[in-house]
């Protein structure tokens, strides 16, 4: 499975002023690491603007590519998106233009990196859809006025550290019987408490994990209706147990040389992502869409 280290570098609503400039710094740096590291082999979603989870991919033959969750999403919609979307925590806006190109919706996304910003608007630019797709640089905590017809949740609710009133920001700027689409990796009860649970929340700045069911209660408290579900795991492909342990060797050894707290908390993202992978091989963490309707 790829560690998509860019969907670090997504949102963290909801923290105090000088908090999110730090995150925002924080998103910029891992930007660029995951640019440079694109020689190496890692970062591979980036020529697509996105780095989510990759999947097994029909059209690929089987082979994972970052760009199945696309496919996944669409299909669980009732209709392509029309209206107005938002994406709340679009990253470099990759979801934004690939979705634009199978429907005639309009998107804005917010980031909290300026960097991801202005590498997402010069390819919005390149594909000639600044007429369509707007991103902004602020929190999802306080978004754009809307209303929105569907609003997107990808792989970014795990980086705020109060999701329901993430969640409750967001549902505010839906219209009646707009969707809400939730992507996201979702812990198992067993997974509470373990140090691979620790060791992914503390390296990709994601302070509180909902699982399944606290998700579908908060949704319902914020009178949304779940009318879609799919468990993606099974078409995740995370590495072997032996592959993951030689490279958080190489990771401590690096750890211990790192010249700045930049690149630590860099190999400690990196670090994360191998917990991830061992807790998906163990079956303590699922990778859940969800979809839900706001009541009119």
């Amino acid at each position: 499975m790829e560690v998509p280290l860019d969907d670090v570098a997504r949102e963290g609503g909801g923290r105090p002023p000088d908090a999110r400039a730090a995150l925002g710094g924080y998103y910029d740096s891992l930007s660029r690491w995951t640019a440079a590291a694109q020689r190496f082999g890692y970062g591979g979603g980036r020529d697509k603007l996105t780095v989510h989870r990759a999947l097994a991919d029909p059209r690929a033959g089987g082979r994972p590519t970052v760009a199945r969750l696309h496919d996944v999403l669409v299909a669980a919609l009732p209709a392509p998106p029309s209206g107005h979307v938002l994406d709340a925590g679009c990253g470099f806006g990759g979801t934004m233009v690939d979705l634009a190109a199978r429907c005639s919706a309009r998107f804005t996304g917010v980031t909290l990196s300026t960097r991801q910003a202005a590498v997402g608007r010069a390819a919005v630019a390149r594909t000639g859809l600044e007429h369509r797709i707007t991103i902004a640089v602020q929190s999802y905590d306080a978004p754009p006025e809307g209303p929105f017809d569907l609003a997107l949740f990808i792989e970014s609710l795990a980086h705020s550290p109060h999701p329901e009133a993430s969640l409750a920001a967001v549902a505010a700027r839906l219209a009646p019987g707009g969707r809400l689409a939730i992507v996201d990796d979702m812990p198992e009860l067993e997974a509470r408490g373990t140090r691979d649970l620790a060791s992914f929340q503390q390296g990709w700045q994601a302070p509180v994990l909902t699982g399944a069911a606290e998700l579908a209660s908060a949704l319902v408290r914020q009178g949304l209706a779940i009318v879609a579900e799919r468990d993606l795991t099974h078409e995740l492909r995370p590495r072997t147990l032996a592959r993951i342990a030689k490279l958080e060797a190489l990771n401590r050894a690096l750890h211990r040389f790192a010249p700045s707290p930049a690149l630590r908390a860099l190999l400690d993202s990196y670090r994360g992502g191998l917990a991830l992978e061992r807790l998906y091989l163990s079956g303590l963490m699922r990778y859940r869409l969800v979809v839900a309707e706001k009541l009119g």
